[in-house]
């Protein structure tokens, strides 16, 4: 059990390296949820479509549980630059 515990010990802490944090976006308005604006702000290429594939209840804004989950299920791709 040890040898296996040091054998994966090196992958296991590369874990946190490998996991990104949500970029950040501007709520401009200050609503406390994102618009398709806002988020296009970070990232141009998302589309009308992407974005009601974000806001999964349909409120017209992304909160941030959806930005999160859609940043966790790939929907959102890291930032290049």
């Amino acid at each position: 059990m040890k040898r296996l515990a040091l054998a994966l010990a090196p992958a296991l802490l590369a874990l946190p390296a490998l996991a990104q944090d949500v970029p950040a976006v501007e709520d401009l308005d200050a609503s406390g949820d994102w618009s398709l604006a806002e988020l296009q702000a970070v990232w141009p290429e998302l589309t009308a479509e992407g974005f009601a594939a974000i806001d999964v209840d349909g409120s017209g804004a992304a909160s941030a549980d959806e930005v999160k989950t859609a940043w966790d299920n790939g929907l959102l791709k890291p930032v290049e630059g």
